[in-house]
């Protein structure tokens, strides 16, 4: 879990179904679109991959986007930790240090993308195995 610091507040934040649900319900976009709708993703270079730029300080409206991002991810983290989630959109814009904007982006990025490759490295790991190939495949490489 992913902690950001706001208004003098720590909040965990949490990423599952139930939150892209209601990023879908109250932002309007997917969780793909979310790279444009919020973040304002784009690489400047197509043959430079870091030269990928984050666009969201300077739009007002994906600001706006990403405070209720933060409200939605935080208020998850807080009952997951058993606290009330008390957060709202407007005390979390109104917390935001502007100089801090894309740190709280990354912040949520990273939280977004570690919730999908739990969730895809879960899936994994709870697929039935096969022993005897598993045996079979020991015996084959070199050292067993």
């Amino acid at each position: 879990m992913t902690e950001i610091r706001i208004g003098g507040r720590s909040v965990p934040l949490s990423y599952s179904t139930y939150e892209l649900i209601a990023i879908q319900r109250e932002i309007g976009c997917t969780g793909f679109e979310l790279k444009d709708k919020v973040f304002g993703i784009r690489q400047e270079n197509e043959d430079d991959p870091k030269s990928i730029r984050l666009d969201v300080i300077n739009d007002p409206d994906r600001m706006e986007r990403l405070g209720k991002l933060i409200a939605i991810l935080g208020n998850a983290g807080l009952e997951e930790q058993g606290k009330e989630p008390n957060l709202t959109e407007k005390w979390v814009l109104r917390n935001m240090k502007p100089a801090l904007i894309l740190g709280y982006a990354v912040a949520v990025m990273a939280e977004i993308s570690n919730g999908n490759i739990m969730e895809s490295k879960e899936e994994e790991d709870d697929k039935p195995k096969d022993v005897v190939l598993e045996a079979e495949q020991a015996k084959k490489q070199p050292g067993s």
